[in-house]
């Protein structure tokens, strides 16, 4: 429906509408999550011609035209009703994750070595993720739990609650997962990590979240879909690269330890 829209109204766009127009075809499935003003800063306007663009595609304003995109990606993915429809509407859906996953492998070794270090050096290790980010977020903190001691997972709530947050000190470190709709609460937290000289690894999308000014590194995966919640497939297989990282400095005695008291304990099925 949007491409149609801008060929309908083609005649009518200046040169700057065209530019916001390419832009948003080639970032279609990223239009829920949006702000008028980042796309803007991201193309070099004004966030009114922004406005402007989707007034003459016929919409009262920007957010309404985020409103006609996020139908149009709903509706893509209704589920087919017919069994013979082969890969049907779930076709474009596994295309886009291996897109994504195909960016995670283009993330330098060095990068990935040196945020992997940061984990393993540091004295306590924080993980935060809000909204959409939460779950990948407790299975990072899980994960990392299992390779090394003093992995503290952190929720949202925990401005509400904040006394786990009396053990923060010198050495510790802060991951942050956030996607978009990118978390105030997240950013809240890390906030307050910067505030007492705490380094920041950030784990996001390709936007500009907040926290990304305080991080001292940050790690870019791809979360596009085609649906109006974020792919977290790349930020999984992330979190599996990062633990793996971490072994490589840390070891596997606790990794190991943790099988042995598992089995003792009969915490698995034969």
């Amino acid at each position: 429906m949007l491409a149609e829209l801008i060929r309908e109204h083609a005649a009518n766009l200046s040169r700057t509408d065209r530019v916001i127009a390419e832009h948003l075809l080639e970032h279609q499935d990223e239009l829920p999550f949006l702000r008028a003003a980042e796309i803007a800063e991201r193309l070099g306007v004004s966030a009114a011609s922004i406005t402007r663009f989707a007034q003459r595609l016929g919409f009262d304003g920007y957010p309404r035209l985020q409103d006609s995109v996020r139908l149009e990606l709903r509706t893509a993915l209704t589920p087919p009703t017919l069994p013979d429809q082969g890969e049907g509407r779930f076709g474009p859906l596994w295309d886009r994750e291996l897109k994504n996953l195909e960016e995670l492998r283009r993330l330098p070794e060095d990068l990935l070595d040196g945020a992997a270090r940061m984990i393993a050096d540091a004295r306590n290790v924080w993980v935060v993720g809000g909204r959409a980010s939460q779950a990948p977020a407790e299975m990072l903190a899980y994960s990392l739990g299992r390779v090394r001691d003093r992995v503290r997972s952190l929720r949202s709530d925990t401005l509400h609650e904040p006394e786990a947050l009396l053990d923060l000190g010198p050495g510790d470190l802060l991951v942050a997962l956030s996607f978009r709709r990118y978390s105030s609460s997240t950013a809240r937290i890390g906030r307050l990590f910067a505030d007492r000289d705490v380094p920041i690894l950030l784990v996001t999308d390709d936007g500009h979240p907040s926290l990304a000014s305080l991080a001292k590194l940050v790690l870019r995966v791809s979360g596009k879909s085609l649906a109006a919640l974020p792919s977290m497939t790349a930020v999984t297989s992330l979190s599996l690269a990062l633990t793996l990282g971490v072994v490589a400095y840390c070891g596997t005695d606790r990794l190991e330890a943790g099988e042995r008291l598992g089995r003792e304990l009969h915490a698995f099925e034969d």
